[in-house]
Formats: structure tokens, C-alpha cells, sequence
């Protein structure tokens, strides 16, 4: 190399999509365009339609990105199905609170990519192994990735928009007269604890599912 010139790193798609998920985890979504994103990526933005032809490739790169961050850990010996979906959502979890600002591209793309058909397979082989198996397998796991988003995206609410101030001032307005039981519920002990209830909604959801596969 000689003196004066720089380093350039490749552009790939996998570049390209790191760097759209960065713009997105500092200023959203709705900030992510192609021309800041050549910008940041210091090319033309030309350059980025070569590898993803529109934002909506730039988008679903980004799901897939997401999805291939979730780490299943290796099978034991005699775990359950109930196990291995508890393991899987609280790491689908962990991976979408690394990128709140994100949540709301995951559930609102189609889940269709690469890494997510690997991630269900590896799944589906862990069930079956362990006695879930099929459409029933299936639809749980449809029912939990969308209980693990909708949570993530309640709990990241304020990181993505703010709304702690709002919701203070709708809980100030409730009087005795209007909201009783609520007032009480509240005044019971309970609070805002997300890791909490999403564990709590997790395990009722999954150990619900025979019963409620039972019922047809």
C-alpha cells in the first residue's frame, strides 16, 4: 500500500446489512434510507443497489441478520420439548433487546429468510426428538414468536418512542371513582417487570399447549 492511500473494507452484503442495522439501533427505522446508508458505508449509494436492489432488501437482510443471532444451545440428554422452547424464546429474547429499535422491523417483515428456515429446523429436530412434533410443533412456535416480539416490543417502547411521561400522567389521572379496581390491582404490589412476566407468559403458553391442543 502506499502512502496516501486507504484501506477500503469490501463491500458485501453482509457489510452492507451490519451497517443499516446500526443506523437503525441509533436512530430507528424510519431514519434507515440508501443515500445514509452509502454515506456511512462511504460509497456511492449506487454501489449498495449491487448487492440489495431497495430498502426492502436492506430490511429483510436485517431480519435475517437477527434471526442468525440466535444461538441454540447443543440437545442434552432426555430434555423436553417444554425445555427446549424455553431455551429458545429467552434466547430470541436476549437477541431482539440487543436491537429495540429493531423489534418492530422483525414483526412487521415476513420471517422468511435463510437463517430463520435454519434456526426452525434445528428446532423441529429438537422437538421431535423430544416427542413435539409436525403442525403441532408448528403453530407454537408460531404462537411464541409472536408472544416474544409483542412483549419486547411493550418493554422497548419508551427506548423507541418515549412514553414513559404519557403513560405517568394517564395512571395520575384515575380516581377512586372511576378506576376502583384497578386502583387496588395497583396498589397491590404490582409493577412494570417485563423479564418477569415474559418468563411467567412463556412457560404458561408452553405449558398450557396439550391442554389446549386437547381441546382442539
Amino acid at each position: 500500500m502506499t502512502a496516501g492511500t486507504t484501506h477500503r473494507v469490501p463491500l458485501t452484503r453482509e457489510h452492507i446489512v451490519e451497517a443499516a442495522l446500526a443506523i437503525v439501533d441509533t436512530d430507528g427505522a424510519e431514519s434507515l434510507t440508501m443515500r445514509k446508508l452509502g454515506q456511512r458505508l462511504g460509497v456511492d449509494p449506487m454501489a449498495v443497489y449491487h448487492h440489495l436492489p431497495n430498502k426492502a432488501a436492506v430490511l429483510d437482510g436485517i431480519v435475517d441478520h437477527l434471526w442468525d443471532g440466535v444461538r441454540l444451545g447443543s440437545a442434552t440428554p432426555g430434555e423436553t420439548w417444554q425445555a427446549v422452547l424455553v431455551e429458545v424464546f429467552t434466547a430470541f429474547r436476549i437477541r431482539l433487546l440487543q436491537h429495540p429499535r429493531a423489534v418492530a422491523i422483525i414483526g412487521t417483515r415476513p420471517s422468511v429468510t435463510p437463517a430463520m428456515f435454519r434456526l426452525v429446523e434445528a428446532i423441529l429436530q429438537r422437538l421431535e426428538a423430544a416427542g413435539l412434533s409436525g403442525s403441532d410443533a408448528m403453530q407454537l412456535i408460531d404462537c411464541l414468536s409472536g408472544f416474544t416480539i409483542g412483549k419486547v416490543l411493550a418493554e422497548t417502547s419508551d427506548v423507541t418512542g418515549g412514553h414513559a411521561e404519557h403513560v405517568g400522567a394517564a395512571l395520575a389521572s384515575l380516581t377512586p371513582q372511576t378506576h376502583p379496581t384497578l386502583l387496588r390491582a395497583l396498589a397491590g404490589g404490582y409493577g412494570f417487570a417485563p423479564e418477569d412476566e415474559f418468563h411467567k407468559g412463556l412457560r404458561a403458553l408452553i405449558e398450557g399447549w396439550p391442554a389446549a391442543r386437547a381441546g382442539g
